[in-house]
């Protein structure tokens, strides 16, 4: 983590510091803090739980957005499905990701815890870089002069003193309990006593919880990561049934659970066997503390229960709400049609001369009808005067005339 993190990592220092105050026993100034740090992120676990109850009372309606299009399985279909779970989702105001704030704020101090405990000096004793180092280099002569005590000291601290490799802060602070306290009480500052010092043996200093617990040789410390183990696993599986887990109607979805039951639980024994004990301690502390809280939350905020009549009544109303959605498309449609042919009479209007159209086509066929008469009237002349004509020569031309 190194300086760049020690904004989380002095606080953590502090907050181990006066556990420690309140009980010099390490094994249960980590279950004080362990305590503190799940009242500290208490309100996000409600927050976890309201989002999971928004969840659950949304099954129901999902289901009927899966049932929907189940049977097909094609990416088209698929991504439609989920787009329409998707605007559930939006129109519920309901955040599939808003659950896991808890879960990523939980890697964060575990890291910084691990940093406090490694480097002890520092974080939990407030020492500076330049007297961690005079220390460090103090441990060296003393062992190359043979002045150090060796008592409660394991055969991996001796031999770096042998091959002349640095200690670290947690093996020096080992060292320097005891009759070897007085030897470096010149480099501490003035008033620095040898209670200040964490002390990570517990049992009468039988058990040392700064070591690494190892296989070989089996130790009493190897039970930290089988109990390790044991309480992940169980606490998976009653938190599990007091929270939601959706589409466990999904085969697919339970062989994941069940293979996640022992993935997770195994990767904890991992890391609590490269790391020391006092992790693994913190880590069952912590899988029973988020146990009881899930209890506690669950008693505050329970999750809804849907029968089957439930899920077949929400899912005759999501149908008919879809339906008549449908309807009111489709009549909007024919509305947008008729503004169309609307439109397009009002533009022919616009077309036509100004004066108004009426009126334009009102005289225009008045003139018409006039001048249509107008010929007519002097054709009829024409063709009178002509039968006239023809009847003056015919009669010229009759014999009974001339007679």
């Amino acid at each position: 983590m190194g300086n760049l993190f020690d904004f989380i990592n002095v606080p953590m220092g502090y907050i181990i510091r006066f556990c420690y105050s309140l009980v010099p026993n390490y094994l249960l100034a980590l279950l004080l803090f362990a305590l503190i740090i799940k009242v500290l992120l208490f309100p996000l676990g409600i927050k976890q739980q309201k989002n999971m109850v928004k969840q659950a009372e949304l099954r129901p309606k999902e289901a009927a957005i899966r049932k929907r299009y189940a049977g097909r399985t094609d990416r088209v279909t698929q991504q439609k499905m989920n787009e329409e779970v998707m605007k559930l989702y939006q129109a519920e105001n309901y955040n599939p990701m808003g659950g896991c704030l808890p879960l990523l704020v939980q890697l964060p101090i575990i890291m910084s815890l691990l940093t406090v405990i490694n480097n002890p000096l520092k974080y939990l004793c407030g020492l500076s870089g330049e007297v961690i180092s005079a220390i460090s280099q103090r441990v060296s002569s003393l062992y190359a002069s043979s002045a150090l005590t060796l008592t409660g000291v394991t055969k991996s601290v001796v031999d770096s003193l042998e091959k002349g490799r640095m200690l670290s802060q947690i093996d020096i602070v080992t060292l320097m309990h005891g009759t070897n306290f007085p030897l470096f009480a010149d480099l501490l500052p003035s008033g620095f006593s040898e209670s200040q010092l964490p002390n990570f043996t517990v049992f009468g200093g039988h058990l040392n919880l700064a070591d690494v617990p190892k296989i070989n040789p089996l130790t009493w410390l190897t039970l930290i990561p089988v109990l390790t183990f044991v309480f992940s696993f169980f606490s998976m599986k009653l938190t599990r049934k007091m929270t939601y887990t959706p589409n466990m109607d999904d085969p697919n979805t339970r062989a994941s659970m069940q293979i996640m039951d022992f993935t997770m639980p195994l990767f904890s024994v991992w890391i609590a066997f490269t790391v020391p004990a006092l992790i693994g301690v913190y880590w069952i502390y912590q899988n029973i503390l988020s146990t009881l809280q899930q209890f506690i939350l669950k008693k505050m905020y329970p999750l809804p229960v849907f029968t089957e009549e439930d899920y077949k009544r929400i899912e005759k109303e999501m149908n008919s709400t879809l339906r008549r959605e449908k309807k009111k498309v489709r009549s909007l449609h024919r509305i947008d049609e008729e503004d169309d042919e609307e439109e397009a009479e009002e533009e022919k209007k616009e077309e036509q001369p100004a004066g108004g159209s009426d009126r334009g086509t009102s005289k225009n066929s008045i003139a018409a009808q006039l001048i249509g008469h107008a010929e007519l009237k002097d054709e009829s002349d024409k063709n009178a005067g002509k039968e006239k004509g023809t009847d003056k020569i015919d009669k010229k031309k009759s014999p009974e005339s001339k007679k």
